[in-house]
């Protein structure tokens, strides 16, 4: 072969070195999305999972679930500071916006008569 013909070969192998590069890097970034999907929907399954653990055993007296009853306490409460500041309340169900002349909660439709009573 001739130096030409060597320089072909050369320049064909390298094409196809980078070609099979180029696939790989698109390969790993389709599993590593993939992985960061599938990572992602195991998140949500675990909290699914903990909420559902949460409410049947909310009245126990186990110290994981008095932190989580604090804190859930603690953001309706912040919940109802800025609902204030705005001019309403919580929805009681929802935690949403309801303006004192509201019947129903836009957010989640709960009946408001009544619910406010001080």
């Amino acid at each position: 072969m001739g130096f030409f013909d060597n320089l072909t070969d050369e320049f064909v192998n390298t094409t196809k070195d980078i070609g099979r590069m180029a696939q790989n890097g698109v390969d790993i970034t389709k599993l590593q999305y993939d992985k960061k999907i599938k990572e992602q929907e195991l998140l949500k399954l675990y909290e699914k999972l903990g909420r559902s653990y949460y409410e049947d055993h909310k009245e126990d007296d186990d110290e994981s679930i008095k932190e989580i009853s604090a804190v859930i306490l603690r953001i309706k409460e912040i919940s109802d500071n800025i609902n204030s500041i705005k001019g309403g309340k919580s929805c009681p169900k929802c935690g949403a916006l309801v303006k004192d002349s509201a019947k129903f909660c836009s957010a989640c439709g709960e009946k408001i008569n009544d619910i406010f009573e001080d």
